[in-house]
């Protein structure tokens, strides 16, 4: 009964109470990547928590192996009751993994059908500038956005181009190469598809809202690499209202308020001096979250 009380309260945890904190954190618009990356553990440790309250309903008695005999039979009499148990366990998990594969394969295969159509309609209707490697769309509004897929295309429109000037221009640029870089539309991709699934979740619903916001805010701290956080925020606001097709990322399609805040504020994004050692201990300790429950449940 403890071992499923320790179950219950790490579900609930990880599942709605890790969540709600997390999105409203400030920690998260300062290192956007390790908040990404949180999102998906803390998805990932529900999933493998409610594996483990399962096998351990299933198999109550696994872990009553006596002591210093884990693989010997039990007290109970029941043949190697302890290396059955990791084996039922194990085929819990891979059952739990194979479903959530499907989701996101699925979710990932929709995104790629919506990226294919585009990129047919943009052959037709765009034109590639080849000095300067972008396409370009006929239309009055100002937006910018990539494709993923196929090598990646930038996208401006003719909006864009007459509204931003050289130094906006590679700004934003720089921000929609850094999303094809990271192969961010995986993430987000990914993160729509378990919202999608389990709406009735805290950590998938607020993590398929939470993600596109966060890998534009990496985007925004890659493309400072190449201009100021005042040139880039200028260009977003420029490009906020254009939109975006589906299938894509946008240079101001997502909190678009929120992330100029952050580029002109001071203290908005984490200084680089803390940077490095604050995200490697921080995913030390991600990585540990999700066998917490394992040992829990499958523990000497």
């Amino acid at each position: 009964m403890s071992i499923l009380l320790l179950l219950a309260g790490y579900l609930a945890a990880v599942g709605w109470l890790a969540p709600r904190r997390l999105a409203g954190s400030a920690w998260s618009v300062r290192a956007p990547r390790s908040a990404a990356a949180t999102w998906a553990v803390l998805a990932l440790s529900w999933a493998v928590a409610a594996v483990m309250t399962v096998h351990v309903l299933a198999l109550p008695g696994h872990l009553r192996a006596r002591p210093g005999r884990w693989l010997a039979p039990t007290a109970t009499g029941s043949p190697l009751e302890g290396a059955a148990g990791h084996h039922h366990a194990l085929s819990l998990g891979a059952l739990a993994l194979a479903a959530a594969a499907c989701v996101v394969g699925a979710g990932l295969l929709r995104a790629a059908r919506a990226r294919a159509r585009h990129r047919e309609m943009l052959d037709v209707v765009g034109r590639r500038d080849r000095a300067r490697g972008w396409w370009v769309v006929e239309d009055e509004r100002a937006a910018v956005w990539c494709l993923p897929g196929d090598g990646g295309r930038v996208v401006l429109t003719r909006g864009a181009l007459e509204r931003l000037d050289a130094e906006h221009r590679s700004a934003v640029v720089a921000h929609e190469r850094a999303h094809l870089r990271g192969r961010h539309h995986l993430a987000v991709a990914a993160a729509k598809a378990l919202g999608d699934a389990l709406p009735w979740l805290p950590v998938a619903r607020l993590m398929a809202h939470q993600v596109p916001v966060l890998v534009e805010m990496a985007a925004d701290d890659a493309a400072l690499r190449h201009c100021t956080p005042r040139v880039l925020a200028e260009a977003l606001c420029v490009v906020a209202a254009g939109g975006r097709p589906g299938g894509t990322l946008a240079a101001g399609a997502h909190a678009a308020v929120q992330r100029v805040r952050r580029l002109l504020q001071p203290g908005g994004r984490l200084p680089p001096a803390l940077a490095l050692p604050v995200r490697l201990g921080w995913w030390a300790a991600l990585v540990a979250l999700p066998v917490a429950p394992v040992l829990v449940a499958c523990g000497p």
